[in-house]
């Protein structure tokens, strides 16, 4: 899928979300009655459905613990679609880093939280 300009994506959230909440037997009418409405709309929302049901079969949210170097060594490190790059945050329940989506499917920057390891027990 080509990369999704901030409105886009804010145009195409509400169905994604309204969609992903839907069984299979419900959706394929749904996107049929909305493919009469907005073709283009919903071409790219049944593209962002095929790499939601990719990425879950891929387990991507399941993954669990990941091993990290310490400090700024996390920097230009890849996690799933993101890169991080630079630490904006530390406290006492961990660190926060700020990470780009650095797969091309759009762009957005996120804030990734680390919690430190005595939280994990």
């Amino acid at each position: 899928m080509p990369t999704l300009s901030p409105d886009q994506w804010r145009a195409l959230a509400p169905y994604l979300d309204e969609a992903l909440g839907m069984s299979e037997e419900e959706r394929t009418p749904w996107l049929a009655s909305l493919r009469r409405q907005d073709a283009a709309l919903a071409e790219q929302l049944e593209s962002l459905l095929r790499e939601h049901e990719a990425l879950s079969s891929e387990g991507f949210l399941e993954q669990g613990f990941v091993g990290l170097p310490a400090g700024s060594a996390l920097a230009g490190l890849r996690l799933g679609p993101y890169t991080l790059r630079t630490q904006i945050g530390q406290g006492g329940m961990g660190n926060i880093w700020l990470a780009e989506r650095s797969d091309d499917r759009f762009e957005r920057q996120v804030a990734v939280k680390f919690l430190n390891l005595a939280f994990l027990g």
